[in-house]
């Protein structure tokens, strides 16, 4: 995009140029810089490096050397640093933007040499926003929520800057589904991989894109993700199947109009308390209260920017962002390709009503082929999942060009009941094929919940539930002083050889699913279903199972997953709804623990992070409450 054709201003300064966009600082040309220019300060802000200096991995690097070369438009007017000395595709069969490689290249095998860094600033802070038109305190990610878009190519380098001005918390964030490859201190988890940064302090997370798709970025500091701290995250890349427009992401959450941090202790009570009624659900941060009536009801609905012209075919970004609801999407009239789950291309196969389970992402392509006018996009909570006083009313609106701006009058696809269940299993076909081998390690876990001796709800693996320590993260003791934190006990699965593979057999008598994620890696869904898993009866499918990094354990039901250990670090496996996560039900993978230290980039500003966060809670006397994950 040309700026002088947008609202986009560009600021300079020490010869930095930042791209602000819309009233948020995006995204824009940075210098690499020469860490003997400057002296290492070990400060977080501009002011305090200097002039002709700024904060670069905790360091005061200079701003004096700017890289040649000229990059390319990703979105927002901004434009990615071309790294200096750097050959695209260099070695590689083909040229940008993936150097030849296509839809069938395995990615776990190959990334892209596209030689381009994206940079962006992330300010956090409270504000009251009303999505809905009822106003109420939130956490914001530079003045909005959701927060900015990241979005860059396969391959790219991203270098996000996060500034916590909060008044009483840290907070930290975590990039939801991409693998981290050897990266693991940058995978935003305190406890595992960092010390929340302290409130007033920064930290810089650099990453490559080694897979691609649609997600989602967001806090991994308590439940701060359900009060604003999230944002959709594209890597543009190959896909099974050619469309006209790309309209974007479509970021399903639940919202209620008390923070969902004030209603904590209300969920944990194990007397008194226990599932949430969450208000209503927002899609990319709008909806109406009250309904369609003028005279009651306050807000916006969310309405596609981009009008469909009749022939053309659309790709749309799904992604759930929810606390704890699970929603059945529909754009009323339309039927739904499906050609990517998670970051995992899978053979296209069309419905009408597509299951999206928290944490989940869909990428889908929708053909203009209705009658022109004005149609539903429905987001539909499932009550058998989770609660929600408006959850039938998430709705958007899809226009054809020349469309009147009058509310839709059309009616949805039917559905049965409301279920708490995925995709068809026989759907999820990934294109590139992966076989499961023969498990060198197996682990079992029986879920239940109940309450611990303080009378609050907690969630417990084989009678153990997860506890961390904020200030003592995983990662840092171990390259420190080879000692392992022993609070998680036996929810710390030690997998000391890469190229094993890991099984997982979690089984849950309680009638309620959990979407269970993993860290830095894909699984592989070896088994799903009801009732318990039997060695040797349940069926197992080892031959290209679906393959992502967040699947649904069904309630009183089982689920195996399987992965190979190739990515040095300590990674997390937990349940995606935010209140179990907090409340204990979690485990630690710690893989190739003795090649960790050799993969870490910066352990000056995991030292520093720490040092902060430890000096800020010793000041005000905090106390953990939560598992710290």
């Amino acid at each position: 995009m040309d700026p002088a054709e947008s609202d986009i201003h560009v600021q300079a300064q020490n010869l930095e140029v930042v791209v602000v966009a819309k009233g948020f600082v995006a995204r824009g040309w940075f210098p690499y810089f020469n860490l003997s220019d400057c002296a290492d300060l070990l400060h977080s802000t501009l002011e305090h490096c200097g002039k002709g200096c700024q904060p670069h991995f905790g360091h005061c690097e200079s701003t004096s050397k700017k890289s040649s070369g000229s990059g390319y438009p990703i979105g927002d007017g901004a434009y990615p640093n071309v790294q200096s000395g750097c050959v695209p595709c260099e070695g590689q069969s083909g040229s940008l933007p993936y150097c030849g490689a296509d839809i069938y290249t395995n990615n776990y095998e190959f990334t892209p040499k596209t030689c381009r860094t994206v940079y962006y600033t992330f300010q956090i802070t409270e504000g009251t926003i009303s999505p809905d038109g009822v106003p109420r305190k939130a956490l914001l990610v530079n003045g909005q929520m959701p927060g900015p878009t990241i979005e860059a190519n396969w391959g790219d380098t991203v270098v996000v800057t996060v500034t916590n001005g909060l008044g009483n918390n840290g907070t930290s964030l975590h990039f939801h589904g991409l693998r981290q490859l050897y990266n693991n201190e940058y995978d935003g988890v305190p406890s595992l991989t960092q010390c929340p940064i302290a409130p007033g302090d920064t930290m810089t997370y650099e990453f490559v894109l080694t897979n691609y798709g649609t997600s989602w970025w967001h806090s991994h500091a308590g439940i701060q993700t359900w009060d604003g701290i999230f944002g959709p995250l594209i890597v543009h890349g190959p896909t099974s199947k050619e469309y006209d427009v790309d309209a974007g992401t479509i970021l399903m959450q639940d919202w209620s109009h008390a923070t969902v941090d004030s209603m904590y202790h209300a969920a944990e009570d194990a007397i008194n308390g226990g599932p949430q009624t969450m208000d209503t659900g927002l899609i990319n941060g709008m909806n109406v209260w009250g309904g369609d009536k003028e005279d009651y009801a306050t807000g916006k609905r969310f309405e596609l920017e981009t009008k469909f012209e009749p022939g053309k075919t659309y790709l749309f970004r799904l992604i759930n962002g929810a606390i704890q609801s699970t929603y059945k999407f529909q754009i009323d009239g339309h039927k739904l390709e499906v050609i990517n789950m998670d970051f995992t291309a899978i053979k296209p196969y069309t419905t009408n009503i597509l299951n999206v389970n928290i944490g989940q992402r869909y990428m889908v392509l929708v053909k203009a082929d209705q009658t022109p006018g004005s149609y539903w996009m429905r987001a539909e909570n499932q009550e058998a999942c989770a609660k929600s006083t408006q959850g039938k009313d998430i709705k958007g609106i899809v226009r054809y060009v020349d469309a009147s701006d009058a509310t839709p009058t059309t009616t949805p696809h039917e559905y049965e009941e409301d279920e708490c269940v995925d995709e068809p299993y026989a759907s999820l076909v990934p294109i590139n094929k992966m076989n499961a081998a023969e498990h060198d390690l197996e682990f079992e876990y029986d879920v239940i919940v109940k309450g611990d001796g303080r009378n609050l709800y907690r969630w417990w693996l084989n009678f153990t539930t997860f506890s961390s320590e904020l200030g003592n993260p995983t990662v840092l003791s171990y390259i420190d002083n080879n000692t392992i934190p022993n609070v998680p006990g036996p929810l710390l699965i030690d997998v000391p050889n890469l190229g094993e593979w890991i099984y997982i057999v979690l089984e849950s008598a309680i009638p309620l699913p959990h979407p269970i994620h993993l860290h830095g890696h894909d699984f592989l869904v070896l088994a799903q279903g009801e009732g318990n898993y039997t060695h040797g009866e349940t069926p197992v499918n080892f031959e290209n199972p679906p393959r992502r990094d967040t699947v649904l354990l069904p309630g009183a039901g089982h689920l195996l997953i399987a992965w190979k250990s190739d990515n040095p670090g300590s990674w997390l496996l937990h349940c995606h709804i935010g209140w179990h996560t907090s409340m204990g039900f979690a485990l630690q993978v710690l893989e190739a623990k003795d090649m960790i230290k050799d993969t870490i980039k910066d352990a000056g500003m995991m030292g520093y992070t720490c040092r902060k966060w430890n000096e800020w809670v010793s000041w005000i006397d905090y106390r953990q409450l939560d598992s710290g994950v």
